[in-house]
């Protein structure tokens, strides 16, 4: 079992670094890298079609402990969403925004940068809360990262934490 939280015990954070961890291949050997939000657009953008596609997108939470049993209020929530050839997640907590990206769905929805989501006890806890249809491409979520400045805000407890950056990200796709 993984033990990513998206909370650190003083509620403050990790230091900001105004980055974004892209991980192109989740699912093969090897590291993703940092992007910062200069070169967000260029750099994600030679690595996307112009017309890819999101044809679904999923609000997904897991537990912040592995002693959870309900994750009601207290969750991490994320973004999976899926084109024609790949599988996407994106997400933001203390360490900042993070997108993978897989041709294998578990390899982004399971996992956080490479290790397990954080699960119950039991195993469980990792959830999809809502799905729906996509109606932008990667390239206009891209885009409109970069408008919102979401590289550059500060990740806070209660007014900036991951469940509202996830409902900013699942209302815009």
């Amino acid at each position: 079992m993984g033990s990513v939280t998206s909370t650190s015990v003083s509620g403050g954070g990790k230091e900001h670094t105004g980055k974004l961890y892209f991980d192109p291949l989740a699912d093969q050997p090897g590291d993703g890298y940092f992007i910062t939000d200069a070169e967000l657009r260029e750099r994600l953008g030679q690595l996307v079609e112009e017309s890819e596609k999101i044809l679904e997108v999923g609000h997904y939470t897991n537990p912040l402990s592995n002693v959870q049993v309900t994750q009601i209020v207290l969750h991490h929530a994320y973004i999976v969403f899926q084109t024609d050839e790949w599988w996407w997640s994106i997400e933001k907590n203390s360490d900042g925004v993070t997108i993978q990206r897989s041709k294998i769905a578990a390899y982004v929805r399971n996992k956080y940068r490479r290790q397990d989501r954080t699960t119950n006890v039991f195993g469980g806890g990792i959830r999809c809360e809502r799905k729906c249809k996509g109606s932008h491409s990667v390239k206009e979520l891209i885009d409109h990262i970069y408008r919102k400045n979401y590289l550059n805000e500060v990740y806070d407890l209660v007014t900036n934490n991951c469940q509202h950056f996830a409902q900013h990200i699942y209302q815009f796709i």
